[in-house]
């Protein structure tokens, strides 16, 4: 049996069957093993790994104490909404949702289908966002963490435009830097939609030549959406480095620190922090204390400024619950 794990719960003794990175993204050269020293757990904690998954078949399973249920149920997370917004907050939050799909599922449909980028789609979903986002933007973040199996790509996609059109206004940028911010993450993943379906469905873990495929859809997004002629470069910076990490380990360039455009250093925080919050079909939701303290305990992911502001003023604010 197979369990996720964050790194604080490590213990010598367990079987490291898999890391991963707020990306799911399998780093290169990994090969499992038993935890036989505390200076391997240390090296872990180190690294730039965020998540562990451990085989108790082989190994030492959590402390009891520690454990924590793989699903969560939606009825409660539904009441735990309510308890956070409104029922009028929620519902429009909803409406959004709903008066966005089309042309959501349109951008998506165009890059799976043609690969090309239906750019008037994404403006039109994303002028939807930045209202819905002025007066409701927890409340839409909230209802986008629900995800069915048919939503998980289109629901992610409006999720981070949401975060990061909110963080940009937490930070003061003009509305017009904004608006691009929130096209950049309506499009950030478009490249995904080249991948083959196998890919795109599975929950398990991905071979070494699936995470090669996996590890190309951002170069292919920037592809995609360049054929638009005067494709803005913020958007195309976010498509293609979001993925990259200050240490230089990300993909698909190994750019590292300030190489890394700041738009898509501001994206990396948004879409790592939609993953680890979202109740899904196949894992539980990460509270969210559980995603932050991963995330700002991730040595060399994150830009450490940017990250501390996006703590400071979407959550301790309590901009997102």
């Amino acid at each position: 049996m197979r369990k996720r794990i964050r790194l604080h719960e490590v213990r010598v003794g367990m079987f490291i069957d898999e890391v991963e990175s707020g990306s799911q993204a399998q780093p290169q050269r990994f090969s499992p093993f038993l935890v036989s020293s505390v200076s391997e757990i240390q090296r872990i904690m180190n690294s730039n790994v965020m998540t562990v998954v451990i085989d108790i078949r082989k190994g030492r399973d959590v402390e009891p104490g520690n454990a924590r249920p793989q699903t969560l149920d939606r009825a409660q997370f539904e009441a735990t909404l309510l308890g956070s917004f409104s029922a009028k907050e929620v519902d429009q939050a909803r409406q959004a949702i709903e008066e966005t799909k089309p042309h959501i599922r349109n951008v998506l449909a165009e890059a799976r289908l043609n690969g090309g980028f239906a750019s008037d789609a994404a403006d039109f979903a994303v002028e939807r966002i930045m209202s819905a986002a002025s007066s409701n933007a927890g409340a839409l973040i909230g209802v986008a963490k629900l995800k069915q199996k048919d939503e998980i790509t289109f629901l992610h996609s409006l999720a981070v435009s949401a975060l990061m059109i909110s963080f940009g206004r937490s930070l003061g940028l003009r509305e017009e830097d904004i608006r691009l911010l929130g096209v950049g993450g309506l499009v950030h993943d478009l490249g995904k939609m080249t991948l083959p379906d196998a890919i795109l469905k599975n929950t398990g873990k991905l071979t070494a030549e699936e995470m090669e495929l996996v590890r190309m859809h951002p170069q292919r997004g920037y592809e995609i959406v360049s054929r638009i002629a005067n494709t803005p470069r913020q958007i195309l910076d976010i498509c293609r480095y979001h993925h990259e990490k200050l240490d230089g380990s990300g993909y698909p360039s190994g750019l590292s620190g300030p190489k890394i455009p700041y738009v898509a250093r501001l994206a990396a925080i948004c879409d790592v922090y939609d993953a680890l919050t979202t109740v899904r079909p196949y894992k539980r939701a990460w509270s969210q204390a559980e995603a932050v303290n991963v995330m700002m305990t991730s040595q060399g992911h994150f830009d450490d400024e940017l990250l501390a502001a996006f703590v400071s003023k979407m959550v301790i604010s309590g901009t997102l619950h």
